[in-house]
C-alpha cells in the first residue's frame, strides 16, 4: 500500500486540535487537504461536520493571511535616540 492509498481514521477531537492547532503558514494548506479528507468521508449530517468546516476555514485564512503572533503593541518605554 502506497502513502496515498492509506486510510486515516477520523481524528478525535483531541486529535483535531492537535494537527490544526501548530499549524503555521507555511503548512496549513497541506493540513486543510487532510482535514478535508476527512470531512468528505462523513456524511453531511455528521456532528463533527460543523467541527471540521470552522477548521478548513481557519487553515484557508491562516495559509492566506498569515499570522500576527498576537502581539500587537508592546508597552516598551521609548529608547533614547543614537543620533
Amino acid at each position: 500500500m502506497t502513502v496515498l492509498e492509506h486510510l486515516y481514521d477520523i481524528p478525535s477531537e483531541d486529535e483535531l486540535a492537535m494537527l490544526v492547532g501548530a499549524a503555521t503558514p507555511h503548512f496549513a494548506l497541506q493540513i486543510h487537504d487532510r482535514v478535508a479528507s476527512y470531512a468528505r468521508s462523513l456524511p453531511a449530517s455528521h456532528p463533527r461536520q460543523p467541527e471540521l468546516k470552522r477548521q478548513l476555514e481557519r487553515l484557508r485564512q491562516l495559509a492566506s493571511h498569515g499570522e500576527h503572533g498576537g502581539q500587537t503593541n508592546p508597552d516598551l518605554p521609548p529608547r533614547a535616540s543614537l543620533a
